[in-house]
């Protein structure tokens, strides 16, 4: 787990160097990785285009041709008017929008020699990686490949991929005379759009309808073997072609609600009525209390954590300047000419300087909202271990914390599932669930007195489900309540939001699709929200996501990242 955590960590960190890239290209901020891709606010970048996937695995010389080439597509595309023209079959489509691709990165500008070289160098690694592959040993394999090769040298002024150039000469030939006017209008015709369009989707239909012909062909043959070989092969560019990654981290799923679309994105609660703002340690005996906070004091000095490194760490990460203010009468610095008399009318003083001494903001809240759902049993006590020593040191460096969690009341409902299913089953009745949001430590308390209530989240009998959404939506506003000039509030969660009576009378996404919304809403008042995922991924839910990996106790390569995040964005 920890080699595979480490490796995701250093593709993060590529992806987030590719995706500052992107953003200075496009003159656009709201550009970020998400889950490993890229993104536009909430629209994701992904292109059909093969030459641009992302593997499990990206060295940063070949990313940057992605994250140019998206960056150059972003400025010279009309993405709707794309849109409007896309076939409706996938094959057509796919083809449609990689020569869409391809004509934006022919439009780079000659000022910038090294976004060229980057978009030449990632087409000839994905030629490399498909023809090493063996796809180019198939009829239908050669021929898609063979058109990309033509279309990008067409459009690029560039050779072809030299290694399979005699490979796909006859291929060439054969096709030359029935895409020869299209090719001839794709380079004529790149730097208008518009005009464009019928050349791209006269091609895409070539290919198309020749893998089409192919396939019959094939079928004809009633063989299986045949007849999954050109399956594969006419689909091969729209397949990840690596063997995946085997024990990687895993990354939470998404995706689109059915019900929330329809109901236009209204979230419902059937009946809040048994809903609860709860204290778990006034549940918890003081002896119990006491012996958990034994356990984790252990636990902490086994962890031999550099604790006043750590906090010097963590104020210089808070620290935001607010200006400068001037030390007078100082003995060396700048020198002050309001005090040049001096040095004539008594030459022995020293005194004639002055030095800027920078303003420093250190008004910062912090809260930690965690998942009590029943999955983060078997991670408590080091999670408790990592928010009880992150909330100490925080409050050291002069920051304002507060623990908070969320769970259910009951499994599979309660008694508003009860209710739903005796008043007629209403369809789409919203959450079913009756949620219990938690205050381990209020902002107002120092840890020196909560440090024992935070223990009550090894109290196992309290974690149940979990509907993360509104649990956001609650810590957010208890967030604006706190006179701080910055907000950041950290969710630790080990996968999606998950009540299984609300997904049951809804869908598997409806509450997944609400946390959206909310974080969307969070970020939007001037929260800052990341992701804290317990094991996985959480980037496809949090633009700003954290990886935990507990197994071993407190993992330092963590509180590296903690604390790079709470540097945010400084401009």
């Amino acid at each position: 787990m920890t080699a595979s955590t480490d490796a995701l960590r250093q593709q993060r960190r590529v992806r987030e160097l590719s995706a500052a890239v992107t953003r200075a290209l496009a003159a656009d901020p709201s550009i970020h990785l998400r889950q490993q891709h890229f993104f536009k606010g909430n629209q994701s970048l992904a292109s059909y285009a093969p030459h641009l996937r992302l593997q499990p695995e990206e060295q940063l010389e070949f990313l940057r041709g992605v994250a140019d080439s998206l960056a150059i597509r972003l400025q010279y595309s009309d993405q709707t008017l794309h849109q409007s023209h896309l076939p409706d079959d996938p094959l057509a489509r796919l083809v449609f929008d990689w020569l869409e691709s391809l004509r934006t990165e022919s439009l780079t500008p000659d000022t910038l020699p090294g976004v060229k070289a980057n978009l030449e160098k990632r087409f000839y690694y994905w030629s490399a990686g498909f023809h090493h592959a063996g796809h180019t040993q198939s009829a239908l394999g050669i021929l898609l490949y063979t058109v990309a090769q033509m279309c990008w040298s067409r459009l690029m002024g560039r050779p072809v991929y030299e290694e399979t150039e005699d490979l796909i000469e006859a291929t060439r030939a054969s096709i030359n005379a029935e895409l020869g006017t299209a090719l001839a209008g794709l380079r004529r015709d790149r730097h208008n759009q518009s005009n464009y369009i019928p050349h791209a989707l006269a091609i895409a239909h070539v290919v198309a309808r020749s893998v089409e012909q192919a396939l019959a062909n094939k079928k004809k043959q009633n063989t299986d073997e045949d007849e999954d070989e050109a399956s594969q092969d006419a689909f091969a560019l729209l397949l990840d072609l690596d063997a995946g990654q085997e024990g990687a981290i895993h990354t939470v799923e998404s995706a689109q609600s059915e019900v929330f679309s329809a109901l236009k994105e209204r979230y419902a609660i059937f009946d809040d009525q048994f809903d609860r703002v709860i204290y778990p340690a006034d549940s918890v005996r003081p002896e119990l209390l006491e012996e958990y906070r034994e356990r984790i004091n252990q636990r902490i000095a086994a962890q031999h954590i550099p604790f006043p490194l750590l906090v010097q760490r963590i104020r210089r990460a808070l620290e935001r300047p607010l200006g400068e203010r001037w030390e007078w009468d100082q003995e060396e610095g700048l020198i002050d000419g309001r005090r040049l008399t001096q040095l004539i009318s008594s030459p022995m003083e020293r005194r004639l300087f002055k030095r800027p001494q920078p303003l420093i903001q250190h008004q910062t809240s912090v809260s930690f909202l965690i998942d009590c759902s029943g999955s983060m049993k078997v991670h408590a006590e080091t999670l408790t271990m990592m928010v009880d020593l992150l909330c100490k040191a925080l409050e050291r460096a002069g920051a304002q914390t507060e623990v908070l969690g969320f769970s259910t009341q009951a499994w599979n409902g309660g008694r508003p599932y009860r209710r739903w299913r005796a008043t007629g089953r209403k369809p789409h009745p919203g959450r079913l669930n009756e949620v219990e949001h938690r205050i381990f430590k209020e902002a107002d308390t120092s840890w020196q007195h909560a440090n024992r209530a935070i223990m009550a989240l090894l109290k196992l009998d309290l974690y149940r489900e979990g509907i993360d959404g509104e649990a956001v939506q609650w810590a957010t506003e208890r967030l604006l309540a706190q006179s701080s000039a910055r907000r950041l509030l950290y969710v630790v969660s080990d996968g999606s939001p998950m009540d299984s009576a609300t997904n049951l009378a809804n869908d598997d996404f409806y509450i997944d699709n609400h946390l959206q919304q909310v974080l969307g809403q969070s970020q939007a008042l001037g929260v800052e929200v990341c992701g804290i995922g317990i094991g996985l991924d959480l980037g496809q839910l949090y633009q700003h996501a954290l990886i935990a990996d507990l197994h071993k106790g407190l993992d330092n390569h963590f509180i590296d990242d903690f604390i790079q995040s709470l540097r945010g964005s400084r401009r």
